[in-house]
C-alpha cells in the first residue's frame, strides 16, 4: 500500500517539481525500517533515484536499531544512502538531496527539522519517523532536555511543540500519514491535480556590462535580474549606490551575490588594475555559499584564485588583481577603504552598524532572507529600507527573488515547514483607526494562554519577532512552547492586533546546592541574572530572590518610538509585584539607543561581558530593575561595584566603549562608589599648573585620571553639573586614554575644541572638589593677568 502510494504521489510532484512528506506512525522499530523501505522503493519505481540522507541520534540504542534495519531493507534498491547523525545538519545548509529520512522518534529539533526542510530537490521525497502522539507525549525528548533549568523537573515540562507538529501534519496538503502498528492510512495528500512546472529560462541582457560566462552560471531568472544590478557599480555616478537584495530561503541570493562580485570585480580590475571587494556577515558561516560562488564565477573567468583560511573557514580570495576580503560587521567599520562592500544576511546586524557601514561605503550591497530557517525578517526592510531611501545622498536599487532553486513556486512541503515554525509569521496591518488607539494609549495586557488559544493571534505575536531585530530560529519557537520556565505576555489593542510581543524567563528561587555549585564555578543554565551575581558579586543570597527576565521583546516594525515599550514594562513590572516578584531584568548587546531606552524605564546595571560576543561583536550587558527594598539592596551593591570596575577598566578590555555607551553604564542612581582617590599636595599643584598655565596634559595624566574618576564616583548631589560634550571628553581622553584624534572623534568635539574643554572641565572640578585647598601659583596669576 505505501509503495502505490508513494509511487503515485511522486509522479504528480515530479510534474509540479515539488516534494512529498510521508510520515511513518509506530511504535515497532521493524516496522517503521520496511515501511521506509516500502517507501523508497515507490519512490525508486516514480522514477525518483539518485542520492538520499539517512538522519538519527545515534547515542540512542533504538535509533541505531532502526538505522541497521533500514540498511538492511533498502540493500536490494539502486538508491545511496548517506546515514549521518543530525549534530552533522548546520553542514548539510546548502547541500541537496533527492530524498532524505529523519528519524524523529528519539528527538523534535527545530532546528535540525528547519534546516533539512531546504535540502530535497523537487520531485523529491521527505520520509518522517515518528511515534503515535500519546506515546510520544509520555517521554522527554533530547530537545526538551536541554530546555530544563535547576528549579524544574522533566515532569514540568510541556509538550506543546510535539501537538504543534502533530496538527500541522493533518491540516496541510502533500503530507501523507500512515500508521505502521495497523497498517491503515490516516491521512491522504490531498492533492488531485498539479499544473506542470514551466521553468522560466534564465537569458543574459542583450547588451550586458558583465561578462556572458557570469550570466551563464545564472539558475534562475531572479538571479539574472540581480546580477543585471551589479552593474551599477562600474559606472561612476556622484551619489553613493546601494543595492538591496531580499528573498525567502532557497532562493539563490547568496550565489547571485558571489557571482556579481566576481563579474564586477572582474571589470573593475581592467578599469583600475587593482580591485578591494570586503564581504561580510554576522557569522563567517552565512558566507559559505556567497564564497563558493564568487570563486565559481572568478574561475570561468579565467582566473586561478587563492584561498586563505583560518579554522577551515575562507578569510580571503586573491585572483590577480581582485582581493576579497572575509569580516565581521564590526571588523569592516575600522577598514579604510574598500570598493564595493557586501554584507549578506544584513537583517542580522545591529542597525546602527548598518547605519555606520553606509555612511562609510559608497558601493554597498545589503542582501538578507525574509522567511525560512536563515531568515531575520522584514524589520530589515521596513527600517533600515526606510533609512537609505531617505538618505539624499543614496540611490537604492531594490530587487526581491522569488523563484526557488531546487523546487518549484508552491511546494507544499515548504507551505507546511513555513508555517509549522511560523518561519513566514507576520504581524497585523495597521491601519489608520490602529494610530489612534496607540496615541490614546487603549491597549490591553495580554497573559499566555490568551495569545496561546489562537493560531491567529500566536502568528501575530510571533510575526513581531520575525520582522523585528531578532535572529529567529525554529528552536526559538520550540523553547517558548516547551520550556517550563518560559512564558509569552503582549499587548494588543482593543481591535485584538498585536503591538507588543515578550518572552520572559522565570530565574531564582534557587536551593543551597545549586548556590554552592555556582559560587564553585559551574553553570547555572537558565539563571543568568543570578548567576553574574553569585560569580561576580559574591552574593549568595540574591540567588534566592525571585524574578523574571526578559529575553526578547519587540514592538510592531510601525508603531515604534510611540511608547508602547515603556507601557509593556510597567504592564509586566506590575505583574511581577503581585506574583511576589523581587525583580525584572534584560541582558542584550549593547549599543547607546537601545541602553538608553532601558536606563531611563529604571534598569540598572550590573554586569558586563569582559569581550565582544564573538558572533555579534558586541558586548553583552545585563540591567535588573529591583521591584521591592530586598532586591535594591543587593542591586545597589551590585552596581556601585560595577561601576567600581568599569571605570578602572577603560583603559583595558572597554577601551573601545562608545563614551555615549559608558555614560548610561555611569548612569548615577543616587549611590555613592566609595573610596574616592585623592590627591596629593603635588598633584593638585600640577593640576592647577595645567588647567592655568604652561603644563601639558601629558605631564597631569595620574592627577587628571584621579580627578576624574573622583567626578564618576560621586553621586549627582556630590559633582558639578557638567555638559554631555565633558563628560565624554573626560571618558573618551582621560578614562580610555585614547590619542587626541580618536578621542575627538569619539567625543564628537573636534581636536583643538577638546584640549580646550578639557582645561575647563578640570578647572571645574579642581574648584569644586579642592576649591579652599590651593592657591592659583604666582606665575600662573601673572600669566592670567597679562602680567609679566
Amino acid at each position: 500500500m505505501i509503495f502505490d502510494i508513494v509511487k503515485g504521489e511522486i509522479e504528480k510532484a515530479r510534474a509540479a517539481r515539488h516534494r512529498r512528506l510521508l510520515v511513518l506512525v509506530g511504535s515497532d522499530d521493524r516496522r517503521l525500517a520496511e515501511a521506509v523501505g516500502e517507501a523508497l522503493r515507490g519512490f525508486e519505481a516514480a522514477g525518483g533515484g539518485g542520492t538520499g540522507l539517512y538522519m538519527f541520534q545515534p547515542e540512542f540504542a533504538d535509533a541505531n536499531k532502526r538505522m541497521n534495519y533500514v540498511r538492511d531493507v533498502l540493500g536490494g534498491t539502486g538508491l545511496e544512502v548517506e546515514f549521518r547523525p543530525y549534530k552533522d545538519t548546520p553542514r548539510l545548509l546548502g547541500t541537496t538531496y533527492d530524498f532524505a529520512v529523519l528519524d524523529l522518534v528519539n528527538d523534535l529539533k527545530p532546528n535540525d527539522v528547519g534546516r533539512l526542510g531546504g535540502v530535497v530537490r523537487g520531485g523529491g521525497l521527505y520520509v518522517l519517523m515518528v511515534p503515535p502522539l500519546e506515546v510520544w507525549r509520555r517521554y522527554v525528548t533530547k530537545f526538551q532536555s536541554t530546555l530544563l533549568v535547576p528549579q524544574f523537573t522533566p515532569s514540568d515540562i510541556r509538550h506543546r511543540l510535539k501537538e504543534r507538529f502533530w496538527r500541522s501534519l493533518y491540516t496541510h496538503r502533500g503530507i501523507i500519514v500512515y500508521d505502521v502498528d495497523r497498517g491503515e492510512l490516516l491521512k491522504s495528500s490531498g492533492i488531485e491535480e498539479v499544473e506542470p512546472y514551466e521553468p522560466k529560462k534564465p537569458a543574459p541582457p542583450e547588451k550586458a556590462v558583465l561578462p556572458l560566462k557570469i550570466y551563464k552560471l545564472a539558475a534562475t531568472h531572479d538571479q539574472v535580474e540581480v546580477l543585471k544590478l551589479f552593474e551599477i557599480f562600474y559606472q561612476r555616478p556622484k551619489r553613493k549606490q546601494v543595492l538591496v537584495v531580499i528573498a525567502d530561503r532557497g532562493r539563490g541570493k547568496s550565489a547571485a551575490l558571489g557571482l556579481g562580485l566576481a563579474g564586477i570585480g572582474h571589470k573593475l580590475r581592467k578599469a583600475k588594475a587593482r580591485v578591494q571587494i570586503v564581504v561580510s556577515a554576522m557569522e563567517y558561516g552565512n558566507l559559505e555559499t556567497l564564497l563558493e560562488f564568487a570563486l565559481r564565477g572568478l574561475e570561468a573567468l579565467g582566473y586561478k584564485p587563492g584561498v586563505e583560511k583560518e579554522g577551515g573557514e575562507i578569510r580571503a580570495i586573491k585572483a590577480r588583481g581582485i582581493f576579497i576580503d572575509v569580516v565581521t560587521p564590526y571588523m569592516l567599520l575600522k577598514r579604510e577603504n574598500a570598493d564595493i562592500v557586501a554584507i549578506d544576511e544584513a537583517a542580522a546586524v545591529p542597525l546602527p552598524v548598518l547605519y555606520a557601514v553606509h555612511r562609510k561605503f559608497d558601493k554597498l550591497v545589503f542582501a538578507t532572507t525574509i522567511h525560512g530557517y536563515e531568515g531575520a525578517g522584514r524589520g530589515f526592510s521596513i527600517r533600515f529600507l526606510k533609512y537609505l531611501r531617505e538618505s539624499k545622498d543614496t540611490d537604492v536599487h531594490l530587487y526581491e527573488m522569488e523563484e526557488p532553486i531546487r523546487y518549484g513556486r508552491g511546494d507544499p512541503v515548504e507551505e507546511w515547514l513555513f508555517d509549522t515554525f511560523l518561519l513566514n509569521a507576520e504581524p497585523a496591518k495597521v491601519a489608520p483607526e490602529d494610530l489612534e488607539y496607540v496615541k490614546r494609549r487603549e491597549v490591553v495586557y495580554l497573559k499566555e494562554e490568551d495569545i496561546m488559544k489562537s493560531e491567529e493571534l500566536f502568528r501575530q505575536f510571533f510575526g513581531i519577532y520575525v520582522q523585528a531585530h531578532y535572529r529567529n530560529e525554529p528552536d526559538d519557537l520550540g523553547m517558548l512552547l516547551d520550556a517550563p520556565h518560559h512564558t509569552a505576555r503582549a499587548l494588543a489593542l482593543p481591535n485584538g492586533k498585536v503591538v507588543v510581543s515578550v518572552e520572559l524567563a522565570y530565574e531564582g528561587g534557587l536551593d543551597d546546592l545549586s548556590i554552592d555549585q555556582a559560587l564553585r564555578g559551574l553553570k547555572l543554565p537558565g539563571n543568568i541574572i543570578p548567576d553574574r551575581f553569585l560569580k561576580y558579586w559574591r552574593l549568595p543570597e540574591f540567588a534566592k530572590l525571585k524574578g523574571w527576565r526578559i529575553v526578547r521583546i519587540a514592538t510592531h516594525p510601525e508603531l515604534q518610538d510611540m511608547g508602547l515599550g515603556t507601557i509593556m514594562l510597567q504592564k509586566i513590572e506590575e505583574e511581577a509585584r503581585e506574583l511576589g516578584m523581587d525583580y525584572v531584568g534584560v541582558g542584550f548587546g549593547v549599543y547607546d539607543r537601545l541602553l538608553k531606552f532601558w536606563v531611563r524605564n529604571g534598569y540598572v546595571p550590573i554586569h558586563l561581558s569582559p569581550e565582544r560576543n564573538p558572533s555579534s561583536g558586541e558586548y553583552s550587558v545585563l540591567l535588573v530593575k529591583p521591584l521591592n527594598d530586598m532586591a535594591e539592596a543587593f542591586v545597589k551593591y551590585a552596581n556601585v561595584e560595577f561601576r567600581r570596575r568599569l571605570i578602572h577598566s577603560l583603559m583595558g578590555p572597554y577601551a573601545d566603549l562608545l563614551p555615549t555607551e559608558v555614560q548610561l553604564l555611569l548612569e548615577d542612581w543616587g549611590w555613592d562608589v566609595d573610596g574616592a582617590p585623592a590627591l596629593s599636595k603635588n598633584q593638585l599643584d600640577r593640576l592647577v599648573a595645567y588647567a592655568y598655565g604652561p603644563m601639558t596634559y601629558e605631564n597631569v595624566t595620574d592627577a587628571v585620571y584621579m580627578l576624574a574618576t573622583q567626578y564618576f564616583y560621586s553621586s549627582k548631589k556630590r559633582r558639578p553639573t557638567l555638559p554631555d560634550a565633558a563628560v565624554r571628553i573626560l571618558i573618551s581622553k582621560v578614562l580610555q586614554a585614547r590619542p587626541w584624534k580618536e578621542a575627538a572623534e569619539a567625543a564628537g568635539v573636534r581636536r583643538g575644541d577638546l584640549m580646550l574643554i578639557l582645561r575647563e572641565v578640570v578647572k571645574v572640578l579642581l574648584f569644586y572638589y579642592y576649591g579652599g585647598e590651593f592657591e592659583v601659583p604666582l606665575f600662573v596669576v601673572g600669566t592670567v593677568k597679562g602680567k609679566d
